[in-house]
């Protein structure tokens, strides 16, 4: 068996809905560097576009004091000084504390910044919620950002919802491509399948422990695609390929590597 992981320097048209999908391998929170993990960093995001990547995610959090800024929640330092007991950090005192010493962090302005340098980016939104009036509050502030930027910015961007309810909040922004998380609220494998087409959401995440063929296969039938969180060895991907999922968020994994197994 064959099989190749996308080719990241073709560069995508973003006119058509979830086109996106040609790319296989997504840089989970900017892409791992040095080793590292879930920094959102500057660094770790052009890192990242050097090896290939073209659909990125992050995460997105709110600050002490209501600022809009790329991290994985409040409940590890990730080389951050500050105690996660202690609650979100102030704006400031986000954006002045490097992570591990070396690695820039991102206000969602600069975010934003970057994709208009990286016109072939696509980029996945994490909102860090629990709830769907959190959503509603998050996206408010993308709205907000997104007003200052560029037309044509937001169709590169791709929201991930966890609730059901969340779909009233992105479709009155005008998100067109959305990724439905499974896993917050009750599911089947087949009332997943009816809310993604009757909201024409066409792609699925899914962990390890919820993928299975049964659901894929459900999935597929109905044209929606699945990517899988996280893997960075390509051999524990291959059972899954298998199956028919089609992309994989990593850390490490680089674009264009190919891989033949007997």
């Amino acid at each position: 068996m064959s099989f190749a992981i996308d080719e990241g320097n073709k560069k995508i048209s973003n006119r058509l809905p979830y086109n996106w999908t040609q790319h296989s391998l997504i840089a989970h929170a900017a892409g791992g560097i040095d080793g590292m993990v879930y920094t959102n960093s500057l660094e770790a995001f052009e890192a990242s576009y050097q090896k290939g990547h073209r659909l990125f995610e992050i995460d997105l959090a709110i600050t002490a004091d209501g600022e809009l800024i790329a991290r994985h929640g409040w409940e590890n330092t990730y080389g951050q000084h500050f105690n996660p007991e202690e609650g979100p950090l102030s704006y400031d005192h986000f954006m002045k504390s490097l992570y591990f010493e070396q690695y820039t962090p991102l206000d969602f302005n600069a975010v934003l910044e970057l994709m208009e340098r990286h016109q072939d980016a696509y980029l996945i939104l994490d909102g860090k919620v629990s709830s769907v009036a959190e959503t509603r509050e998050l996206y408010r502030k993308v709205e907000a950002a997104l007003e200052k930027t560029k037309k044509g910015l937001m169709d590169r961007l791709i929201p991930q919802l966890f609730y059901e309810g969340d779909i009233e909040v992105f479709r009155q922004l005008g998100f067109q491509d959305l990724i439905y998380v499974v896993g917050r609220e009750d599911y089947t494998p087949e009332s997943v399948a009816v809310f993604c087409k009757e909201h024409d959401i066409r792609v699925v995440s899914l962990s390890r422990s919820r993928t299975n063929e049964e659901f894929v296969k459900t999935l597929k039938t109905n044209q929606i695609d699945v990517y899988m969180y996280t893997f960075n060895d390509m051999e524990k991907m291959e059972p899954y390929m298998d199956m028919g999922v089609r992309g994989f968020f990593t850390d490490m994994l680089s674009p264009g590597k190919r891989k033949s197994a007997e």
